[in-house]
C-alpha cells in the first residue's frame, strides 16, 4: 500500500466504522447501512444506537487484552455487562 500526497494511508473525508471485532471498513452510508442491517439480522431499527466512548490508556489496554480473546471486542470493552448475555446501554 501506497501513502497518499497528504503523508498517510487513509484519505480526508472519508468516514470509517469499526466493527465489534476490530474490522475497519470505509464507510460508504446507504449501502453500509443496508448491508449491516442485512448482515446482523435488524428488524427494528429503533433499537439500534449510536454509542460514543473515550478511548484513553486504559481503554486502550482493555481493548488490546479484549482483541486476543474475543470476537466481540467493542462490546466487551465499552458495554458493560449486566448479566449473562445482557449488555446494559447506560
Amino acid at each position: 500500500m501506497e501513502s497518499s500526497s497528504e503523508g498517510g494511508y487513509v484519505k480526508g473525508l472519508v468516514s470509517y466504522m469499526v466493527m465489534d471485532d476490530l474490522e475497519v471498513k470505509p464507510v460508504s452510508i446507504v449501502s453500509s447501512t443496508i448491508t449491516l442491517l442485512n448482515r446482523f439480522n435488524v428488524k427494528e431499527i429503533g433499537a439500534l444506537e449510536e454509542k460514543v466512548v473515550d478511548l484513553g490508556m486504559d481503554e486502550g489496554v482493555k481493548l488490546l487484552k479484549a482483541s486476543m480473546q474475543s470476537k466481540t471486542v467493542l462490546t466487551d470493552v465499552f458495554l458493560p455487562k449486566m448479566g449473562v448475555g445482557t449488555y446494559c446501554s447506560e
